[in-house]
């Protein structure tokens, strides 16, 4: 495993409280005072942006943002996926602006889509970004650190209606339309302690900057949890639109198949009822995929994590289908944002199990007419006349 990747992993267990001794104390109180730092840059930066020190950059299109308050996976990129369709069938041209986490590519302005076809590989790309352009026809992707420039490009050279900031509560340089904060049912707050020391990337109050809440996964949260968010939520902003959400899986494709993408051949869900799988991932919050697996009949014999966003070799995949056969497993199961970081040579080489990608959605359980109805009123006042 990569360096930087078991950091991230001993720094995890380290504020979860996972690690003990003098050597973990020490980390522990290093990362208390680099939170606080942290905690009062943040207050600074966004002081100066309320007093009109630091100015905000006005897209000429309407723009409006999905993010979080936390690191970690709460379910941006279907959320992404689902709301940019809703809002190309409501007529409207569509941009979604993605940083490009893990990109090789290293200019100011990517173009991953047009809408039309596709100019990046993942690893240019980026996991994340491929992957929306790769599932959402008609709506372009473009990748860069400086949301400023890659927002006027989408203006300019794809005639944007609607921009859609992917990852963009914390992007405080960019004026937005709309904030949609998407809030894990399950993790809820982290730990309620700031970057490091936690993961928290803003105060709880800053909450009060959201026009809406999407409460995700909450098929799987405990009353305590739901009445947690809620009593955060009526605290620092009781105004704002709730929404809630599951994430359901639709079907599988075997890998092979998927990386076709022309009409693959779809696995429905009864074909794994009962059978052993292993599921493997490197996501933000796998125990949540893995329970999508129980819920959807399978019986999950084995599961192997990896780091957020890792990227597979071949010597890990024949280690992990290794593993799979001592566990007598009829598939392996993983994600589509690791589909897409698993090497193509594996993929075509003669394999003993195959490996299903599960195709999910999000499914809006309460709130889902009361967000259309504000997204098209946002979009519907910056038409073009």
């Amino acid at each position: 495993m990569r360096q930087r990747e078991a950091l991230q992993i001993y720094l995890y267990q380290v504020v979860y409280g996972e690690k003990s001794g003098l050597i973990a104390k020490i980390v522990l109180c290093f990362l208390r005072v680099m939170s606080f730092i942290y905690g009062l840059g943040v207050r600074t930066i966004l002081g100066l942006y309320k007093c009109g020190v630091l100015k905000q950059h006005r897209l000429q299109c309407k723009v409006i943002s999905l993010g979080n308050i936390t690191v970690g996976g709460t379910g941006k990129t279907p959320t992404a996926q689902l709301l940019a369709a809703a809002i190309r069938d409501m007529g409207y041209r569509v941009v979604i602006l993605n940083r490009g986490y893990r990109s090789s590519w290293r200019g100011q302005i990517g173009l991953v889509s047009d809408g039309r076809r596709l100019y990046m590989s993942v690893n240019e790309a980026g996991d994340e970004a491929y992957l929306l352009a790769k599932n959402l026809p008609g709506v372009a992707v473009v990748i860069g650190k400086n949301r400023n420039v890659t927002g006027d490009y989408a203006v300019k050279n794809l005639n944007a209606d609607v921009i859609i900031l992917d990852d963009g509560y914390q992007h405080w340089q960019l004026a937005r339309d709309l904030d949609i904060v998407l809030i894990d049912s399950i993790n809820v707050f982290g730990n309620n302690y700031l970057l490091p020391r936690g993961t928290l990337r803003e105060p709880l109050a800053n909450l009060n900057r959201a026009g809406a809440f999407l409460l995700t996964k909450v098929d799987q949260a405990t009353d305590d949890a739901r009445d947690v968010i809620m009593t955060a939520l009526s605290r620092y902003n009781a105004e704002a639109l709730v929404v809630e959400s599951i994430h359901n899986t639709r079907y599988f494709i075997e890998i092979e198949e998927w990386y076709k993408g022309v009409r693959p051949e779809k696995v429905v869900l009864e074909a794994i009822h009962g059978c052993k799988l292993l599921v493997f991932s490197a996501i933000g919050n796998p125990a949540s995929f893995e329970q999508t697996i129980w819920d959807v009949g399978g019986t999950v014999a084995a599961t192997v994590r990896f780091p957020d966003h890792h990227d597979y070799t071949m010597v890990e995949m024949q280690e992990v289908m290794q593993k799979a056969q001592d566990k007598n497993a009829y598939a392996l199961v993983t994600t589509e944002k690791d589909a897409v970081k698993i090497p193509s040579e594996f993929i075509h080489s003669v394999r003993p199990l195959p490996i299903y990608v599960s195709v999910m959605e999000l499914q809006f359980t309460d709130g889902q007419q009361q967000l259309m109805e504000l997204i098209r009123k946002v979009a519907h006042e910056g038409e073009k006349v």
